[in-house]
């Protein structure tokens, strides 16, 4: 595959933050008047190049002149288990819990995935993808490891016969040249498990570019994947080439804002007369192929562009230089497709009939800092996802929680503030808040806002939310932790009906049946100062009185302790009354003078109307001397003759990333390998499986 010559790392580090949403214009109307978030599609390659054209001339224009100078699940939860003798031992077991999703029927990319009848477990985790024998559980070993190429981002289990792993693999494991050794690419393997024990690979699909998220519904598999387009070197050099004729960088005495804006707006302008020649002149020299994101549908086999011009759909105001891919993969039919829009996006929710993908506006640089983000909709179903309208809310979304379909109307909590640091930018905003809005697809393109409730929790940014039916909630931070509790029932008239406050926060709630919540986050004091890892159970009974009703502070004298469930919903496990999360403690000893530490799993028992209490917890850090070193394995800058497995803080490389329950059995799966233990006594081990023996 030929290509443009390969950009260094620090630019191509610069174009990854500057290639974001599709946010230009004022007011929400883009140059033709059209709402600002519609999207376009291309008629022709001609008019591709023409938007390509622009959007390089703002890429450019944004790397000189940036803004002021740059840097200014589901309700089907097992709430017990089924009556009868389910202590384990037939040879399929009678329950099992699956990957945490959001909405019922529709699965979400995770690292480990049961049987469908329960009898095994299915592991992408690292470099490899192994198969386990899990029940009986005194039975459990494993059956097969196949070695893979990249790092695995997570699996799909289609059906009984085929599983699809999705890598991230450099340009040298695809066999590109040196020029794009650097590039990212997925790849989505299928393999074939029908014989336990001989996993075989049947395809591999390979597309440019990194992983936002995935879906599957009915076996069919639904990708978001975001790309950078490459600029030919040319033109990075002519942006920083003092023969230029560029505009001067602004040098006002003031603090006035509105005049700093207008100094840069008149820089940008002009810069923009002197660079559109450059480009111009450049693009007429690169072929489509070079700058548009390609894929190889059979290993080995050719590279070609993933769209055709006539695919693709761009923002009608400017939006810098992006390309994102929703593409739709059905292994059973062997149909693949894809639909692309000139723009990128990272936030995705799914229901089973339609995928959305959020994009929020820029976040460091930029021409804008309203505080937006912008919502297409794709339907699904078809052999590719159908770009169907696309509506923008006020604020920037957290998490996929922050979107939630139905009876027809899409639902989004959004903050003002922006999610890694806080404060917007946004002068217009007198006191930044959070929101609720209500879309509707008017069958005409637009999703209008037809509901809204803003000025929730002014000054406070939103940590978690789960929306389920006609209800939501909704949980802020800024020193205490406000649980809102929403009435979705008339989407035309969202109402916060009722606010318990507590010190700390929830990062994850989770239904416990239709009264109670059961909420993940870290405990704190009134002062706004956290202190450690929290399981809260709130009773929502009462829509108007919120309470807590009970809450577990897991601490480490003094030290400090998290989770992985802290940000990532399938390393949550609540079944038979039972949760359990990875959990990491650690504390500096004053008399040993060493830090000390916890890194396993911590069960709790947790049901309505009665106190939290801990189970057990369950260990990986002995595995590690039975194993290959996976850093060791992994990585080659330790130094000969040690290991990085017998370092000081060696139990940090055993971390428990998830777990599944099987009857009353309690499996816990780990960088280096599965130990089974007992459910209700997670003291007591049953068996344990390595990954890498020694």
């Amino acid at each position: 595959m030929q290509r443009t010559p390969a950009i260094p790392w620090h630019t191509a580090l610069a174009l990854g933050t500057l290639v974001t949403a599709g946010v230009g214009a004022c007011d929400g109307e883009g140059p033709s008047g059209r709402p600002e978030a519609l999207l376009k599609r291309m008629a022709s390659c001609d008019e591709l190049r023409v938007e390509l054209e622009d959007r390089v001339v703002e890429t450019l224009i944004d790397s000189r002149y940036g803004g002021r100078g740059g840097w200014l699940g589901t309700d089907d939860v097992a709430e017990g288990a089924a009556d009868g003798d389910t202590s384990g031992g037939g040879d399929t077991p009678s329950d099992f819990s699956t990957t945490n999703t959001q909405e019922q029927g529709v699965d979400e990319l995770d690292l480990v995935k049961p049987d469908v009848d329960g009898t095994h477990l299915f592991v992408a985790q690292d470099r490899g993808f192994h198969i386990v024998k899990a029940w009986p559980a005194e039975d459990t070993d494993k059956l097969a490891t196949l070695p893979l190429d990249g790092w695995v981002q997570g699996m799909f289990l289609v059906d009984a016969d085929t599983a699809v792993v999705f890598e991230t693999v450099d340009g040298a494991a695809v066999g590109l040249s040196d020029d794009d050794r650097w590039r990212s690419v997925l790849r989505m393997r299928t393999i074939d498990v029908s014989d336990r024990t001989a996993p075989v690979t049947t395809r591999v699909i390979d597309i440019e570019g990194y992983l936002a998220d995935a879906r599957m519904i009915d076996g069919r598999i639904t990708a978001v994947i975001n790309q950078w387009m490459d600029l030919p070197q040319d033109l990075w050099e002519a942006t920083w080439d003092d023969s230029v004729p560029w505009p001067e960088y602004p040098d006002l005495q003031t603090d006035d804002p509105d005049a700093w804006d207008a100094a840069w707006e008149q820089a940008r302008s002009e810069a923009r007369d002197v660079i559109r020649p450059i480009v111009q002149a450049e693009l007429q020299t690169v072929a489509l192929s070079e700058l548009l994101p390609a894929w190889r549908t059979d290993a080995g086999g050719s590279f070609e562009m993933v769209h055709d011009c006539t695919d693709l759909y761009a923002p009608d105001a400017v939006s810098p230089l992006a390309m994102l891919t929703v593409a739709s993969y059905d292994p059973g039919a062997d149909e693949l497709g894809a639909t692309g829009l000139m723009s990128d996006g990272w936030t995705v929710y799914a229901s089973r009939e339609n995928l959305y993908v959020a994009q929020s506006s820029r976040w460091w640089w930029g021409w804008d800092d309203d505080t937006v983000s912008h919502i297409h909709k794709f339907e699904l179903g078809g052999q590719e996802p159908a770009y169907v309208a696309s509506g923008e809310v006020q604020g920037w979304l957290y998490d996929q929680f922050a979107m939630s379909e139905y009876q027809g109307f899409l639902r989004v909590v959004s903050t003002d503030f922006r999610t890694w640091w806080g404060e917007p930018e946004d002068e217009d905003l007198a006191d930044p808040a959070n929101h609720v809005t209500v879309l509707e697809d008017d069958d005409a393109g637009l999703l209008e806002v037809v509901g809204h409730v803003d000025g929730i929790a002014p000054n406070e940014q939103i940590q978690s939310a789960r929306m389920m039916g006609e209800k939501g909630y909704v949980v802020t931070f800024e020193q205490v932790d406000p649980l809102f509790v929403l009435d979705l029932s008339d989407p035309r008239d969202p109402k916060v009906t009722g606010e318990l406050k507590i010190p700390g926060f929830s990062a994850y709630l989770h239904p416990l049946g239709s009264t109670h919540l059961i909420g993940v986050g870290m405990a704190g004091l009134d002062t706004g100062e956290l202190t450690g890892l929290a399981i809260n159970l709130f009773d929502v009974s009462d829509p108007t009185n919120p309470i807590l009703q009970d809450a577990f502070e897991v601490s480490h004298d003094g030290g400090w302790a998290w989770s992985e469930a802290l940000w990532d919903h399938h390393a949550f496990t609540y079944h038979r009354d039972t949760l359990t999360i990875p959990a990491f403690t650690e504390r500096w000893d004053d008399v040993t003078q060493t830090w000390e530490g916890f890194s396993g799993t911590i069960s709790f028992h947790v049901v309505a109307d009665a106190p939290i209490t801990e189970v057990g917890r369950v260990d990986h850090r002995d595995l590690v001397a039975q194993s290959e070193c996976l850093w060791d394995r992994w990585y080659d800058w330790v130094e000969d003759g040690q290991s990085a497995c017998d370092w000081e803080y060696g139990y940090w490389y055993a971390r428990i990333r998830r777990s599944v329950v099987i009857e009353d059995v309690l499996y816990t799966i780990s960088d280096y390998g599965i130990k089974v233990n007992e459910l209700d006594d997670p003291d007591t081990e049953i068996d344990r499986v390595l990954f890498y023996a020694r």
